[in-house]
C-alpha cells in the first residue's frame, strides 16, 4: 500500500463535520474527497460487527451499557447523532455490513478492531471479519488495524492476503522498531499518532517498505510534519482541509 502521494483518510468518517462512526460521517467523507475511511469495529452480545469506538455506548448515543452486553436489536433504536448536533438526530450505530454497502467502488476502508475491555474469549472475531471482507470482495480495499497485536497476528495467520496495520502503543512498543513489529505479526503498515511520530520511525519504515500512517493530523502544522516525514496514510477528522492543503502543495 505504498504511495508517493499520501492517502487522505477520514477518521471515523468526517468526524469534524458529522457524528463519528455514523453513516452521515461516512457519506460526508465521500463528499469531502477522502481516499479512505477509518472506522472502529466491535462485537455485540450476539456476535454482530458494529461500528463503535468506545466500549460503552453512553458517550455517543442516548443509551447505556457496554457493547458486549447489548444485542444488535438493543442498539438499533439508539440515537447516535443528536449528541453531536440535533440536525443529526436519528443517526444510528451502523453495522460494518452497512458501511460496505455505502462505499463507492474507489474508496478504501481502514477497519480498526477494538478488543479492549472484551471479557469473552474465542469469539471468532477474526473469522467473522474475514468472512465479511471476502463476502463483499474487499480484500484489496481494506487495511485491518489494531492496538491488539495478538489479534492481528491471529488474523494474519488465518488470512495472509488481507493487509494489516500495527498501531503503535508507546508504553508497550517504545523500544521496538516498526520493522520488528511488522515482521513479528505480518503487518504491512505501521501507524502512530502525529504526536508520537518520530524521524526514526519514518526512516525505519521507509527502509523496510512498510507503509507509514499517522492519525490525529488536524492542523496545518501537523499536516506539514506528516509530509516532512513522508507519511503515506494521513488520518484526519477534516479530510476536506487536508485535501486542499495537499492539492495546494502539488
Amino acid at each position: 500500500m505504498l504511495h508517493s502521494t499520501p492517502l487522505i483518510v477520514a477518521h471515523r468518517g468526517s468526524s469534524g463535520a458529522a457524528p463519528e462512526n455514523t453513516l452521515a460521517a461516512f457519506q460526508q467523507a465521500i463528499d469531502d474527497g477522502a481516499d479512505m475511511i477509518e472506522l472502529d469495529v466491535r462485537m455485540t452480545k450476539d456476535f454482530e460487527l458494529v461500528v463503535l469506538h468506545d466500549r460503552n455506548v453512553r458517550r455517543t448515543t442516548n443509551g447505556r451499557g457496554n457493547i458486549w452486553d447489548l444485542t444488535l436489536a438493543d442498539i438499533h433504536w439508539l440515537d447516535a447523532g443528536a449528541w453531536f448536533n440535533k440536525k443529526f438526530a436519528g443517526e444510528h450505530i451502523p453495522t460494518l455490513r452497512q458501511v460496505f454497502d455505502l462505499l463507492p467502488p474507489h474508496l478504501k476502508l481502514n477497519i480498526e478492531v477494538k478488543t479492549d475491555g472484551e471479557h469473552r474469549r474465542r469469539l471468532a472475531f477474526e473469522e467473522s471479519l474475514i468472512l465479511l471482507i471476502r463476502e463483499r470482495h474487499f480484500v484489496q480495499r481494506v487495511l485491518v488495524s489494531s492496538f491488539d497485536h495478538r489479534f492481528l497476528h491471529r488474523f494474519h495467520n488465518l488470512d495472509p492476503e488481507i493487509p494489516i496495520g500495527a498501531l503503535y502503543s508507546p508504553v508497550r512498543d517504545i523500544a521496538k522498531k516498526p520493522s520488528a513489529i511488522a515482521r513479528r505479526i505480518g503487518a504491512t503498515a505501521f501507524i502512530s499518532s502525529i504526536a508520537q511520530l518520530q524521524k526514526r520511525f519514518a526512516e525505519n519504515a521507509h527502509a523496510n517498505n512498510i507503509t507509514l500512517g499517522c492519525y490525529g493530523v488536524n492542523t496545518k502544522k501537523q499536516f506539514e510534519k506528516a509530509m516532512k516525514f513522508g507519511v503515506e496514510i494521513i488520518i484526519t477528522d477534516h479530510p476536506r482541509e487536508m485535501r486542499r492543503w495537499l492539492d495546494a502543495g502539488n
